[in-house]
């Protein structure tokens, strides 16, 4: 089975369960955590994947890795589920369709914004606001800085990309000229 659609599949379940005991955002957030925790720490990852320790020692590991976490016995018990199914790896894609089950759920959008430079406030609440009345959904915005943009901007929304970057109106101005365009 492709990792995707596991991820989805565990997502999903979690997802029905928190929604049926009203603690979904709870859940979610436990599981943002142990993600972190996974994803920091190489160390940790080649240690519950080793096979040369015990099953039961890296068992014990995990469980006590993610009670210093703070998880309700309804995230330790999916945490847990996760390490006995071998699934530990797939945390961070479970994370994430997460996320996207939560944000459909809320009716969010997330998108992202690069710019050459730092975005002024203005720029990004305006590009907000145009994207919020033209999807009607709660738009979430991360910033990040790419140089290489040269100038102007570059959206990410879902699967659509807006690039008003100068590098590509530079790179079609190129085609243009050279004839391929």
């Amino acid at each position: 089975m492709v990792s995707g659609s596991v991820s989805r599949r565990y997502a999903k379940a979690l997802f029905a369960i928190g929604e049926e005991k009203g603690n979904l955002l709870g859940l979610q957030k436990e599981v943002e955590r142990a993600a972190e925790a996974w994803n920091a720490s190489g160390q940790l990852r080649s240690t519950l994947s080793n096979p040369q320790i015990g099953l039961a020692a890296r068992k014990s590991l995990w469980e006590a890795v993610v009670r210093r976490l703070g998880v309700s016995p309804m995230g330790l018990n999916f945490l847990l589920l996760l390490f006995d199914k071998g699934r530990l790896a797939d945390l961070p894609g479970i994370t994430r369709e997460l996320g996207v089950l939560s944000d459909r759920k809320e009716n969010r959008l997330r998108a992202e914004v690069i710019g050459a430079a730092p975005l002024p406030d203005t720029v990004v609440m305006r590009l907000k606001t145009a994207l919020q009345r033209h999807t009607g959904k709660i738009v979430i915005i991360s910033k990040r800085e790419d140089p290489g943009l040269i100038g102007g901007v570059v959206t990410q929304v879902g699967d659509m990309m807006y690039d008003g970057s100068v590098r590509t109106r530079l790179e079609r101005m190129k085609e243009a000229m050279l004839g391929r365009g």
